[in-house]
């Protein structure tokens, strides 16, 4: 009986290493498969979901937030390109604050930078922060123009219940 049970746990050992083997080249699998246009850490890889299915679900939240603040279709038309262009305006600047964050941790991990090199680096990393603030703003300002003060109200309440969804906590002033 000893015997046996021996070689069942020696089969499951032998199981165990063979699965993980086969999980570890799985990841390697994976890792060589990766898009060869994926660039650096900035650079947004095409994940699982094809641009299609981005859309799909950019198309499904915007009916759902249609619905709740009940817009009419040429509101809503105009809201939805408001939002696009404020995104499509914004995406370089994330790419180059993104950038621009890695390059002042680079420098302020290394002992020896130049302290000027890394205030500039700051700078850089403030200026694009207030840039696309001055973009969020000016998106809220035209957003709030084209809503009646009751739709207002309500996108007011649907960011505070969305504000700590991302960010592990609530935060109360969400706009």
């Amino acid at each position: 009986m000893q015997t046996m049970m021996r070689g069942v746990a020696r089969w499951w050992a032998v199981a165990a290493v063979a699965l993980a083997v086969a999980g570890l080249g799985g990841v390697a699998v994976a890792r060589a498969q990766q898009a060869p246009d994926a660039g650096g850490p900035c650079q947004r890889a095409g994940g699982l979901l094809t641009s299609d299915d981005r859309e799909a679900m950019r198309q499904i939240r915007f009916n759902r937030l249609k619905e709740r603040l009940g817009l009419g279709d040429q509101q809503a038309e105009e809201i939805r390109l408001a939002l696009r262009a404020m995104w499509d305006g914004a995406r370089p600047d994330f790419q180059a604050l993104c950038e621009a964050r890695l390059e002042m941790r680079r420098l302020l991990a290394q002992q020896d930078s130049d302290p000027a090199a890394v205030k500039a680096a700051g700078e850089r990393v403030k200026a694009l922060q207030a840039k696309l603030l001055d973009r969020r703003l000016d998106t809220y300002l035209v957003l709030r123009s084209k809503l009646s003060p009751d739709q207002w109200a309500k996108w007011v309440e649907l960011r505070k219940e969305r504000a700590g969804r991302f960010r592990g906590g609530f935060r109360p002033t969400a706009l």
